[in-house]
């Protein structure tokens, strides 16, 4: 016997999984990262390449930030997909206009931090 709206909360269950998996995994990428980047830091910190060592430390922990930084991103981008497939277009629109306005966002900053 189908419900109503047993397809919905199929697609809403579908949608949570995939963007929780997003996140979850994500971060843990992101964790990596910046263990990563912390443990050559403190253990490459005296040994005679210390600026090599040190650089690569810190081109992991940056590579960490950024990718934090970047899931909730990444999630508003997947969510509009996800939306345009399931031909819900005004969240689809919603999602594409929040997508936009970050992105105007981080060009100002970008011409800002430039002059």
């Amino acid at each position: 016997m189908n419900m109503p709206g047993g397809d919905d909360q199929r697609r809403l269950r579908r949608m949570e999984a995939i963007l929780a998996a997003l996140l979850r995994y994500g971060a843990i990428v992101a964790g990596v990262w910046l263990v990563l980047g912390l443990a050559w830091g403190a253990l490459g910190g005296g040994a005679s390449m210390a600026g090599g060592a040190e650089a690569f430390s810190d081109r992991c922990l940056a590579i960490g930030i950024v990718l934090l930084i970047a899931l909730p991103v990444l999630r508003v981008g997947l969510m509009m997909i996800i939306f345009a497939i399931e031909k819900d277009y005004r969240f689809a629109a919603i999602s594409a206009t929040v997508l936009i306005i970050i992105g105007l966002g981080f060009a100002l900053g970008v011409v800002d931090a430039l002059r």
